[in-house]
């Protein structure tokens, strides 16, 4: 019983210290300084975290980004432009992530999302799949690289998938995105096509 109760507070205090550090999260400020991410332990759910867009000064919530769990918010980020007009949030999960972009008004933020990507699948990869079918995709993950000094943004674009005859197969491509002035994206260009092993 003793061993019990030692182990059950060991765990409380961990979780506690996890919790603790999470509320006072801040990362990925902007270049100027105005801006930055926070973590915060979501009150209504254990275990989840609340990521948010902050003025840092006055510690004002400009956006709620997500709500995430242990351990996809660790990596969770933001890429700020040089000029921090623009940022893309990255949200992880279980099988890999997302990128939204935004970009600064007179009020705050508003969101754009990224237009679809072209498939990554080699000539092989595509034959093989016109040839099997996909039984389920098992990975899929579009994480920001670099904002140009165009206003483009680069992504790292990673797709997996196995195959009806149980075959894992998977791709990675870099795909550049240029926005128009209503902040819409579309593909600019692909390069670095290349199979992924799994």
């Amino acid at each position: 019983m003793k061993i019990f109760l030692m182990l059950v507070t060991v765990a409380f205090a961990l979780n506690r210290t996890w919790l603790s550090a999470a509320d006072d999260q801040v990362r990925d400020t902007s270049p100027d300084g105005k801006f930055a991410m926070l973590f915060a332990p979501d009150p209504n759910e254990e275990g989840r975290v609340k990521i948010q867009l902050i003025e840092v000064s006055p510690r004002k919530v400009v956006l709620d980004l997500a709500l995430s769990g242990h351990p996809h918010d660790e990596d969770c980020k933001i890429l700020w432009a040089q000029d921090s007009q623009r940022f893309a949030f990255y949200e992880a999960n279980r099988r890999g992530g997302n990128t939204i972009a935004y970009f600064r008004n007179d009020s705050g933020f508003t969101e754009s999302w990224l237009p679809e990507l072209p498939g990554c699948a080699t000539t092989p990869q595509r034959k093989e799949l016109h040839k099997y079918g996909v039984n389920k995709f098992i990975e899929a993950n579009i994480a920001p690289k670099q904002w140009l000094k165009s206003g483009a943004l680069v992504v790292e674009d990673v797709q997996g998938w196995e195959t009806n005859n149980g075959y894992l197969r998977g791709c990675t491509q870099t795909v550049t995105i240029v926005f128009d002035a209503k902040h819409k994206g579309s593909v600019q260009h692909v390069t670095g096509k290349k199979v992924k092993e799994y």
